[in-house]
Protein backbone atom coordinates (compact mmCIF):
# COMPACT_ATOMS: atom_id res chain seq x y z
CA UNK A 1 0.00 0.00 0.00
CA UNK A 2 2.81 2.64 0.54
CA UNK A 3 4.69 1.47 -2.68
CA UNK A 4 1.16 2.57 -4.68
CA UNK A 5 0.96 5.61 -2.51
CA UNK A 6 4.70 6.50 -2.98
CA UNK A 7 3.99 6.25 -6.92
CA UNK A 8 0.78 8.00 -7.07
CA UNK A 9 2.57 10.93 -5.20
CA UNK A 10 5.17 10.43 -7.72
CA UNK A 11 2.74 10.42 -10.81
CA UNK A 12 1.23 14.05 -9.67
CA UNK A 13 4.35 15.51 -9.09
CA UNK A 14 5.23 14.61 -12.97
CA UNK A 15 2.14 15.34 -14.27
CA UNK A 16 2.54 18.86 -12.25
CA UNK A 17 5.68 19.44 -13.99
CA UNK A 18 5.04 18.51 -17.71
CA UNK A 19 2.02 20.72 -17.41
CA UNK A 20 1.88 23.40 -15.04
CA UNK A 21 5.46 24.39 -14.66
CA UNK A 22 6.37 27.03 -17.40
CA UNK A 23 10.06 28.13 -18.79
CA UNK A 24 11.20 24.73 -19.23
CA UNK A 25 11.38 22.85 -21.99
CA UNK A 26 9.53 19.51 -22.48
CA UNK A 27 13.34 17.14 -23.25
CA UNK A 28 14.54 18.72 -19.79
CA UNK A 29 11.26 17.90 -17.70
CA UNK A 30 11.21 14.74 -19.20
CA UNK A 31 15.27 14.25 -18.21
CA UNK A 32 14.52 15.21 -14.84
CA UNK A 33 11.54 13.12 -14.13
CA UNK A 34 13.85 9.98 -16.30
CA UNK A 35 16.63 10.60 -13.91
CA UNK A 36 13.94 10.57 -11.08
CA UNK A 37 13.47 7.38 -11.81
CA UNK A 38 16.33 5.96 -12.32
CA UNK A 39 18.57 7.44 -9.41
CA UNK A 40 15.42 5.21 -6.91
CA UNK A 41 16.28 2.41 -9.03
CA UNK A 42 19.66 2.74 -8.41
CA UNK A 43 19.49 3.65 -4.52
CA UNK A 44 17.21 0.44 -4.26
CA UNK A 45 19.50 -1.59 -5.78
CA UNK A 46 22.36 -0.80 -3.89
CA UNK A 47 20.99 -1.17 -0.60
CA UNK A 48 21.32 1.45 2.88
CA UNK A 49 24.84 3.18 3.59
CA UNK A 50 25.61 4.01 -0.22
CA UNK A 51 27.51 6.83 -0.99
CA UNK A 52 26.04 9.64 -1.81
CA UNK A 53 24.53 9.65 -5.67
CA UNK A 54 25.20 12.48 -8.19
CA UNK A 55 22.58 12.87 -10.62
CA UNK A 56 23.16 15.62 -13.23
CA UNK A 57 20.08 17.72 -13.25
CA UNK A 58 19.44 20.37 -16.30
CA UNK A 59 23.61 20.31 -16.49
CA UNK A 60 24.50 20.50 -13.07
CA UNK A 61 25.08 18.10 -10.08
CA UNK A 62 22.73 17.34 -7.83
CA UNK A 63 23.99 14.97 -4.60
CA UNK A 64 21.59 12.76 -2.51
CA UNK A 65 22.01 9.58 -0.57
CA UNK A 66 17.92 9.42 -0.05
CA UNK A 67 16.16 6.86 -2.99
CA UNK A 68 13.41 9.72 -3.10
CA UNK A 69 16.61 12.16 -2.82
CA UNK A 70 15.67 13.49 -6.92
CA UNK A 71 11.39 12.94 -6.17
CA UNK A 72 12.11 15.81 -3.46
CA UNK A 73 13.94 18.47 -5.78
CA UNK A 74 11.09 17.98 -8.35
CA UNK A 75 8.43 18.37 -5.72
CA UNK A 76 10.10 21.70 -5.43
CA UNK A 77 9.70 22.73 -9.04
CA UNK A 78 6.15 21.81 -8.99
CA UNK A 79 5.34 23.48 -5.80
CA UNK A 80 7.56 27.09 -5.81
CA UNK A 81 7.60 27.59 -9.55
CA UNK A 82 5.27 30.49 -9.62
CA UNK A 83 7.90 32.36 -7.60
CA UNK A 84 9.26 33.14 -11.23
CA UNK A 85 6.03 35.82 -11.34
CA UNK A 86 6.78 37.57 -8.62
CA UNK A 87 10.36 37.93 -8.49
CA UNK A 88 12.92 40.02 -10.22
CA UNK A 89 15.63 38.75 -12.32
CA UNK A 90 18.41 37.59 -10.36
CA UNK A 91 16.95 37.59 -7.12
CA UNK A 92 18.62 37.58 -4.02
CA UNK A 93 17.61 34.47 -1.78
CA UNK A 94 17.79 33.36 1.64
CA UNK A 95 17.00 29.61 2.23
CA UNK A 96 16.13 28.80 6.28
CA UNK A 97 15.88 25.30 6.51
CA UNK A 98 17.98 24.37 3.06
CA UNK A 99 18.16 20.77 3.94
CA UNK A 100 20.71 19.35 1.49
CA UNK A 101 19.74 22.11 -0.61
CA UNK A 102 16.82 21.26 -2.57
CA UNK A 103 15.20 24.88 -2.88
CA UNK A 104 18.56 26.42 -3.35
CA UNK A 105 19.28 24.48 -6.58
CA UNK A 106 15.69 25.41 -7.92
CA UNK A 107 16.88 29.02 -7.10
CA UNK A 108 19.95 28.98 -8.67
CA UNK A 109 18.50 27.02 -11.99
CA UNK A 110 15.29 28.07 -12.05
CA UNK A 111 15.35 31.38 -10.11
CA UNK A 112 18.48 32.05 -11.87
CA UNK A 113 19.61 33.49 -8.31
CA UNK A 114 22.30 36.17 -7.93
CA UNK A 115 23.18 34.96 -4.21
CA UNK A 116 21.79 32.05 -2.49
CA UNK A 117 22.29 31.74 1.95
CA UNK A 118 21.17 28.64 2.73
CA UNK A 119 21.15 27.61 6.55
CA UNK A 120 20.70 23.90 7.63
CA UNK A 121 21.24 23.12 11.64
CA UNK A 122 21.51 19.01 10.59
CA UNK A 123 24.50 18.13 10.62
CA UNK A 124 24.22 15.39 8.04
CA UNK A 125 21.98 17.40 5.94
CA UNK A 126 25.06 20.00 6.26
CA UNK A 127 27.50 18.09 4.58
CA UNK A 128 25.47 16.91 1.77
CA UNK A 129 24.43 20.49 1.72
CA UNK A 130 27.88 21.70 0.94
CA UNK A 131 28.28 19.00 -2.02
CA UNK A 132 25.39 20.69 -3.43
CA UNK A 133 26.29 24.28 -2.90
CA UNK A 134 28.88 26.20 -5.47
CA UNK A 135 29.86 28.76 -3.19
CA UNK A 136 30.38 27.19 0.93
CA UNK A 137 30.99 30.42 2.59
CA UNK A 138 27.43 31.23 1.81
CA UNK A 139 26.22 28.12 3.56
CA UNK A 140 25.79 28.09 7.27
CA UNK A 141 25.44 24.61 9.73
CA UNK A 142 23.56 26.05 12.74
CA UNK A 143 19.72 26.21 13.87
CA UNK A 144 17.88 29.97 13.68
CA UNK A 145 15.94 30.77 17.17
CA UNK A 146 15.16 34.06 18.57
CA UNK A 147 18.03 33.65 20.94
CA UNK A 148 22.09 32.70 20.53
CA UNK A 149 22.87 29.71 22.23
CA UNK A 150 22.08 25.75 21.39
CA UNK A 151 19.03 23.73 20.59
CA UNK A 152 18.50 20.13 20.31
CA UNK A 153 17.83 19.28 17.03
CA UNK A 154 15.15 15.78 16.84
CA UNK A 155 16.45 13.70 13.51
CA UNK A 156 13.21 12.39 11.93
CA UNK A 157 13.51 8.89 11.18
CA UNK A 158 11.56 8.72 7.45
CA UNK A 159 13.32 11.63 6.20
CA UNK A 160 15.69 14.21 7.34
CA UNK A 161 13.51 17.07 6.02
CA UNK A 162 11.20 16.40 8.73
CA UNK A 163 13.98 17.02 11.37
CA UNK A 164 13.22 20.10 13.96
CA UNK A 165 13.67 21.39 17.74
CA UNK A 166 9.87 21.17 17.55
CA UNK A 167 8.89 17.94 18.40
CA UNK A 168 5.49 16.11 16.77
CA UNK A 169 3.58 14.02 18.47
CA UNK A 170 2.82 11.73 14.98
CA UNK A 171 6.73 12.14 14.07
CA UNK A 172 9.64 9.12 14.63
CA UNK A 173 12.70 10.26 15.83
CA UNK A 174 15.79 8.09 15.48
CA UNK A 175 18.40 10.60 16.81
CA UNK A 176 19.10 14.02 18.42
CA UNK A 177 21.99 16.53 17.83
CA UNK A 178 22.48 19.57 20.14
CA UNK A 179 23.58 22.39 17.75
CA UNK A 180 24.53 26.14 17.72
CA UNK A 181 21.22 28.18 17.60
CA UNK A 182 21.99 31.96 16.13
CA UNK A 183 19.49 34.89 15.12
CA UNK A 184 18.73 35.31 11.47
CA UNK A 185 20.06 38.84 11.95
CA UNK A 186 23.05 38.14 13.00
CA UNK A 187 24.06 35.45 10.03
CA UNK A 188 23.27 38.37 7.64
CA UNK A 189 25.22 40.43 9.28
CA UNK A 190 28.66 37.81 9.19
CA UNK A 191 27.80 37.28 6.12
CA UNK A 192 27.10 41.10 4.87
CA UNK A 193 23.41 40.29 3.27
CA UNK A 194 21.84 43.22 2.06
CA UNK A 195 18.38 43.68 0.56
CA UNK A 196 17.40 39.83 0.39
CA UNK A 197 14.53 39.29 -2.99
CA UNK A 198 12.97 36.13 -1.23
CA UNK A 199 13.30 35.15 2.29
CA UNK A 200 11.64 31.34 2.35
CA UNK A 201 11.68 29.63 5.75
CA UNK A 202 10.45 25.80 6.47
CA UNK A 203 11.84 24.91 9.79
CA UNK A 204 9.12 22.37 10.63
CA UNK A 205 7.20 24.00 13.23
CA UNK A 206 9.43 26.60 14.46
CA UNK A 207 9.50 29.67 11.39
CA UNK A 208 7.89 32.14 14.36
CA UNK A 209 11.45 31.76 16.08
CA UNK A 210 12.92 32.03 12.85
CA UNK A 211 11.06 35.27 11.97
CA UNK A 212 11.31 36.79 15.48
CA UNK A 213 15.41 36.88 15.32
CA UNK A 214 15.35 39.09 11.51
CA UNK A 215 13.60 42.34 12.39
CA UNK A 216 16.39 43.91 10.18
CA UNK A 217 16.18 41.60 7.66
CA UNK A 218 12.65 42.02 7.43
CA UNK A 219 13.30 45.68 6.72
CA UNK A 220 15.24 44.40 3.60
CA UNK A 221 13.35 41.47 2.35
CA UNK A 222 11.01 42.16 -0.68
CA UNK A 223 9.27 38.32 -0.53
CA UNK A 224 8.91 36.10 2.43
CA UNK A 225 7.70 32.44 1.90
CA UNK A 226 7.10 30.79 5.07
CA UNK A 227 5.85 27.25 5.83
CA UNK A 228 2.49 28.57 8.16
CA UNK A 229 1.77 25.58 11.26
CA UNK A 230 -2.05 24.71 11.14
CA UNK A 231 -2.53 20.98 13.07
CA UNK A 232 1.29 20.72 14.44
CA UNK A 233 3.00 21.74 17.25
CA UNK A 234 4.86 24.64 16.72
CA UNK A 235 6.27 28.24 17.95
CA UNK A 236 3.66 30.14 16.92
CA UNK A 237 0.69 29.09 13.93
CA UNK A 238 -0.42 31.10 10.89
CA UNK A 239 -2.35 33.25 12.72
CA UNK A 240 0.27 34.25 14.17
CA UNK A 241 2.82 34.35 11.82
CA UNK A 242 0.34 35.86 9.32
CA UNK A 243 -0.34 38.52 12.33
CA UNK A 244 3.00 38.86 12.55
CA UNK A 245 4.29 39.67 8.86
CA UNK A 246 1.25 42.37 8.72
CA UNK A 247 2.20 44.34 11.46
CA UNK A 248 5.36 44.72 9.61
CA UNK A 249 4.41 45.82 6.32
CA UNK A 250 3.57 42.36 4.44
CA UNK A 251 0.78 41.57 2.71
CA UNK A 252 -0.11 37.88 1.75
CA UNK A 253 -0.11 37.06 -1.98
CA UNK A 254 -0.45 33.53 -2.28
CA UNK A 255 -1.23 30.50 -0.04
CA UNK A 256 -1.27 26.38 -0.42
CA UNK A 257 -2.22 23.64 1.77
CA UNK A 258 0.77 20.89 1.85
CA UNK A 259 -2.27 18.02 2.31
CA UNK A 260 -5.29 18.60 0.58
CA UNK A 261 -8.02 17.48 3.73
CA UNK A 262 -6.12 18.41 6.66
CA UNK A 263 -3.25 20.34 6.26
CA UNK A 264 -0.50 20.00 8.60
CA UNK A 265 0.88 23.57 7.04
CA UNK A 266 0.81 25.96 4.62
CA UNK A 267 3.00 27.60 2.08
CA UNK A 268 2.28 31.29 2.41
CA UNK A 269 3.73 34.21 0.31
CA UNK A 270 4.14 37.26 1.55
CA UNK A 271 5.00 40.42 -0.15
CA UNK A 272 6.39 43.96 1.21
CA UNK A 273 3.67 46.93 0.76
Amino acid sequence: MKVLRMLAWSLRLDFQLLFRVRGMSLPAKAWLIQRKYLHYLASRISGPGQRPRCATVFGAPFYCDDPLGVASLQRVYCDSHHLKDYLPNRPVVVDVGANIGQFAFFARQYLEAARVISVEPLPESHQMLLRNTPVPGDSLCCAVTDREGSVTIHVAQETTQLSSYVQQPDCVYRACHTVAARTLDGIAAELGVGEVDLLKIDTEGSEFDVLRSAPELLRRSKFVLVEMSVFRNCSGDLFQVGAFLKERGFELVALSPCRQRRPRDLDGLFRRL
